[in-house]
This record gives C-alpha cells, sequence and structure tokens, in this order.
C-alpha cells in the first residue's frame, strides 16, 4: 500500500477493498467452496451468499490488515530514504503482510465456512467455534497464512510490479493506459499467485468445513485423503473459480491502492 498513507489511512482503504471485493464476488467464494469439498452447486442467490457477513469481516479485516502491515513495512524498508521500493521489496512486503494476517483471516474464514455449509447466524457460528477452544477456533489458519501471503505478495507486489514495468516496456500498446496495463497485470499476476496458492486454500477449506474431523484430520492427512481420491490434480480442485477472483480482486485492489487512495485522502498525495 501506499507509503505516502498513515497506517490508519492504508487500514480504511483496505477495509473499503475488502468490503467492495466480498459484495461482488461472494457467490463465487461459495462455488469455488463447495467445489473443493465436493458438495452440490446451486443457483439460490440466498446460498450463495451464505456467510456474507461473516466473509465481510473476514475480508475487510484482512485486506485492512495487510494495506496497514504493508505500508509500514515499506516505510521500515526505506528508512529516512526517499524512494520507490524496488521490485523484490515491494513482493516481499507484500508477501509478509499477507502470511501475518492469515492470523486474523483464518478463524473468520472458518466461521464463513460454516455457515455456507450448516446455515445459522454468525453469533450462534462463532459461539460454536469458540466453544471448541483454539484447536477448532483457528483450524486451518496455517493454511490461511501461506494462501494470503502468497495472493497478497499478487496484488500489493507482483501486478503492481507488473504493470509499472508494462508502461513502460510498451508505452505505444499495452502500456499506453494504466487501464490496459492494470488488466494484463492482473491477469498475468492473479493467475500465477492463484495457481502458486490454491493446494494451501484447498486444504485449508477442507480443514474448515469438517471441524469434527470426520474425514480431515491435519493438513498432512488431507493432503493425503485428497491424493488419494484424485491424484495431485485434487489439490487444484475448484481453481478456475478462484482464477476468476484473483484476476478480479488483483484488479480490483490494485485500483483502490493507486486510484481510489487519492480520492479518499488527496491531501496526502
Amino acid at each position: 500500500m501506499s507509503k505516502n498513507l498513515t497506517e490508519v489511512e492504508n487500514a480504511a482503504m483496505g477495509a473499503f477493498g475488502g468490503w467492495l471485493d466480498v459484495t461482488l464476488f461472494q457467490w463465487n467464494n461459495y462455488v469455488k467452496n463447495a467445489t473443493q469439498q465436493g458438495l452440490p452447486l446451486t443457483t439460490d442467490i440466498r446460498v450463495l451468499y451464505r456467510g456474507y457477513f461473516a466473509n465481510v469481516c473476514n475480508n475487510s479485516i484482512g485486506i485492512m490488515f495487510q494495506f496497514a502491515i504493508n505500508g509500514a513495512l515499506k516505510k521500515m524498508i526505506t528508512g529516512d530514504e526517499d524512494r520507490d521500493l524496488y521490485d523484490g521489496e515491494k513482493i516481499g512486503a507484500g508477501f509478509a503482510a499477507g502470511f501475518m494476517s492469515g492470523v486474523v483471516c483464518g478463524p473468520m474464514e472458518l466461521a464463513m465456512i460454516q455457515q455456507q455449509r450448516k446455515g445459522g447466524g454468525l453469533p450462534n457460528t462463532a459461539k460454536s467455534l469458540l466453544g471448541g477452544g483454539p484447536s477448532t477456533a483457528f483450524r486451518g489458519s496455517l493454511m490461511a497464512c501461506w494462501r494470503e501471503g502468497i495472493y497478497t505478495s499478487g496484488f500489493l507486489g507482483i501486478v503492481p510490479v507488473i504493470r509499472q514495468n508494462l508502461v513502460i516496456a510498451f508505452p505505444d500498446t499495452i502500456g499506453s493506459s494504466e487501464g490496459k496495463a492494470r488488466t494484463v497485470a492482473a491477469i498475468l499476476g492473479g493467475t500465477l499467485c492463484c495457481y502458486l496458492s490454491h493446494p494451501a486454500d484447498t486444504i485449508k477449506t477442507c480443514l474448515q468445513g469438517d471441524i469434527e474431523r470426520k474425514k480431515f484430520g491435519n493438513a498432512r492427512q488431507t493432503t493425503m485423503v485428497l491424493r488419494g481420491e484424485g491424484g495431485l490434480p485434487a489439490l487444484w480442485r475448484g481453481a478456475p473459480w478462484r482464477l476468476v477472483r484473483q484476476i478480479a480482486g488483483c484488479f480490483l485492489l490494485d485500483m483502490v491502492a493507486v486510484q481510489f487512495s487519492p480520492l479518499f485522502f488527496p491531501h496526502r498525495f
């Protein structure tokens, strides 16, 4: 996120981006999660948006942390130097911010997945999960950390790096406008991060969908069960659905960081 903004301002932009992302793509999230767990699909909008408020909390708070931590890390890396970050520094700061946010995202995503499977309101779901103790409340959170680290390195690192280099390298074609460059960068960066992070996402979803541990024990056992059912490709179940959201999310969040930030906080630019 921008080092021009304070941590609070970066957090506000992250919360806004997270809300916008979930509001537009919660249906996609349901389909992806159902595909990973082998559950039936539906076109019922009430089911497709089941767990919406839990996911708004998850995504808004998660991306809020990612934007704030990323902005703080950028300031820490540059110190007193008045310079932009190098490409590797941008990607590394994005990964670190995402990995740390997984501790927050994991439990909230667990609540959403339990709602998607069983229905019920968020307060009762949260109460039930907390009643199971830390091993239940934080089930799948380590996998969430790895997934968020890779995904966040995409929209806060890889996509901006690709976009900026396209503008420089191809000023008369795909780099002739920021919109064109962002679209290509989101497709390339979103695809890369989707397929690199998807096994962690699949394992996490299966762990969180089965808090009773009837089929999936720990992460290693879940990996073996999935491979036994469909070989190595089973770890990429639901990847095409997630790819749609990854590309759209990378585009959207890069736009929030670059174009919406000056609108919300013009005095910083």
